[in-house]
């Protein structure tokens, strides 16, 4: 390796303004940016700008930035520099850095080479294709196509290439023909680093929906539980109150305490119960 004095300047002030940055940011992520053009790139840098900064040198600068860094923890980043790679920086948390790009990250159409980021399925029914080559072409690419009323159909929902698999030129040309966009354009986050600890993708995959239900139905039980026990709290005091008025005063009717409250309603049930009986009463001599 070249020593420090034949190093080019411009590389140490890269160098110096990426781990200047690091520090000036809570959270640091490496994302995954193969695959995407200058052009799309530049426009996500567009987008980010006042919540995130992308990063982009070559991986042996944006390692030395990082170990250049006094942020703690910062080196279990390193191995995440591969391919590739950006450097993201925010003060976002690294959920919402993670809900972010994936809202950002847009279809594509498969090219030759391209690896599939999931299985591509081919659902069963009918096209917008008309007979002729294609039919045949459909076919070698292993996809269940038939003519069915003049028009060509696929006959099952079929798996033509599982994740990881790599995209050959003829199944990329039929899938383009079929309007089949399988290809994620956008950042892809590989690690994320904030304070000491390390999230990886999947640490941050979260059902929003699910996640504010769960906390909807805790919050439910807990107020119920906490109304039941007599536990008050800013938020249950007001339900208590009430529960024991409603009580107190179904408790006095049934022992005929004389509070004016009560006098109403008792006289209100006596009422109500003599109008009963005279009712009663008419049927009976009407009968006799």
């Amino acid at each position: 390796m070249s020593s420090a004095k034949n190093v080019a300047q411009w590389k140490k002030d890269r160098v110096s303004q990426i781990a200047s940055k690091i520090n000036e940011n809570e959270v640091i992520a490496i994302v995954d940016i193969e695959g995407i053009p200058a052009k799309q790139l530049q426009q996500m840098r567009s987008d980010l700008r006042g919540n995130s900064e992308l990063l982009v040198s070559r991986n042996t600068l944006l390692k030395i930035s990082l170990e250049q860094s006094n942020k703690e923890g910062i080196d279990k980043l390193e191995d995440y520099v591969e391919g590739q790679a950006g450097l993201l920086l925010t003060n976002d948390n690294p959920f919402r850095l993670y809900n972010v790009l994936e809202e950002n990250k847009t279809k594509a159409p498969a090219s030759a080479g391209d690896i599939a980021p999931q299985d591509i399925v081919i659902e069963k029914g009918s096209t917008s294709l008309k007979p002729g080559p294609v039919l045949g072409d459909l076919q070698k690419a292993g996809i269940p196509a038939a003519i069915d009323g003049g028009d060509v159909v696929i006959q099952e929902t079929e798996v033509v290439k599982e994740e990881g698999e790599e995209i050959d030129s003829l199944l990329a040309n039929m899938l383009k023909k079929l309007d089949i966009k399988p290809i994620e354009v956008g950042l892809r986050l590989k690690a994320v680093l904030e304070e000491t600890t390390l999230f990886e993708p999947d640490d941050l995959k979260i059902d929003t929906e699910e996640y504010v239900s769960n906390i909807q139905k805790a919050f439910s039980d807990a107020f119920s539980l906490s109304v039941e026990a007599t536990y008050p709290t800013k938020e249950n005091i007001t339900t208590i109150l009430k529960n024991a008025s409603i009580d107190s005063v179904s408790l006095g009717e049934q022992a005929n305490v004389y509070e004016p409250e009560i006098v109403k309603k008792l006289i209100a049930m006596s009422d109500k119960q003599a109008n009963s009986l005279s009712s009663n009463l008419d049927d009976f001599e009407a009968k006799t």
